[in-house]
């Protein structure tokens, strides 16, 4: 790891500078707004690619990424026209709940994979992006909510309306904050839909981690994806008693807060959520095996006694 003495929760040693930047994909005619977090470190330790939740924008998860990125890493935040905050066109509970829902769909879904992977293909070819980007050759994937869903087809989970693409090589691991997946009544099984994702997978959630009016997701339904992976190492919840939907986004907007009515402040266990997040980077993304170890025999004592954290 960075040595002894840097606490994986405290900011990092590596001054960040970010930067915004437009790519536009001429077969799709779309163009997708980027956040770049650019450390001043010589080394990057590699690469992480974000994707906001409905109604975000690249903005969306700047407490994650501006720390990620003062621990050595290179961010890449993506915004998803139509499932950002282009949506939120009034402020009324009720009609912002209705352009939630009505965003929520297998297509924009879609759209948000196939951004992905149009921002993979364009690393290492894309003049707008800085060389540090281009030098990649360890790539992390992290999403919330809307992102964690997306997160979790680019990883391998099987969906009979999202057909499975090969995964780029330089793709090493996966975090997700609020995953989801609700028990299926027919179709293949929850171990057939999950059975494929052997990258390391963290999955970061709450006891209250519902879906706030929004859908019928309940906190149980996070804890589903990590339930029904394989248990061929690297595999990681971490559920904060009391955590709510947006103590994950790393920032809620202003009109995710004025709709949800909830605490603006940061959360007790967000210390814990920064270091368990940068020490899994550590871990799976800079192949440090004494992040590995500390992540799973030295974490657990930093956690509350309702907090609950598994591994296989």
């Amino acid at each position: 790891m960075d040595g002894p003495l840097i606490d994986p929760a405290a900011v990092g040693p590596w001054r960040v500078t970010t930067r915004h930047t437009d790519l536009h994909d001429t077969r799709r005619a779309r163009t997708l707004p980027i956040k770049l977090y650019l450390p001043d470190t010589p080394a990057p330790r590699g690469l992480i690619l974000f994707s906001h939740g409905l109604g975000g924008s690249r903005e969306g998860g700047s407490a994650w990424l501006g720390h990620w990125a003062s621990h050595g890493y290179l961010l890449l935040a993506m915004q998803h026209p139509g499932s950002d905050c282009s949506i939120l066109r009034n402020n009324s509970p009720q009609s912002l709940r209705s352009a939630f829902k009505a965003a929520m769909n297998p297509e924009e879904l879609t759209h948000r994979v196939d951004d992905f992977r149009f921002v993979l293909e364009r690393i290492g070819r894309d003049a707008s992006l800085p060389d540090a980007i281009h030098n990649a050759s360890a790539i992390g994937l992290a999403g919330h909510s809307f992102g964690a869903v997306t997160v979790q087809l680019m990883a391998g989970e099987r969906r009979p309306t999202q057909p499975p693409h090969p995964l780029d090589p330089r793709v090493r691991a996966v975090l997700a904050f609020s995953p989801s997946a609700r028990q299926a009544d027919t179709g293949p099984s929850l171990d057939h839909r999950f059975g494929q994702i052997h990258l390391p997978f963290l999955s970061i959630t709450g006891s209250r981690d519902d879906g706030m009016g929004l859908s019928d997701i309940t906190a149980a339904n996070r804890e589903v994806p990590y339930r029904h992976m394989p248990a061929d190492g690297g595999k990681y919840l971490l559920v904060f008693a009391g955590g709510n939907h947006l103590d994950f986004a790393g920032e809620a907007s202003d009109a995710e807060g004025a709709m949800f009515r909830i605490r603006r402040e940061p959360a007790a266990f967000r210390p814990h959520i920064l270091a368990a997040s940068t020490v899994f980077w550590h871990a799976h993304l800079a192949g440090d095996a004494a992040a590995r170890h500390w992540l799973t025999d030295d974490f657990p004592a930093r956690l509350r006694p309702d907090d609950r954290f598994e591994h296989k």
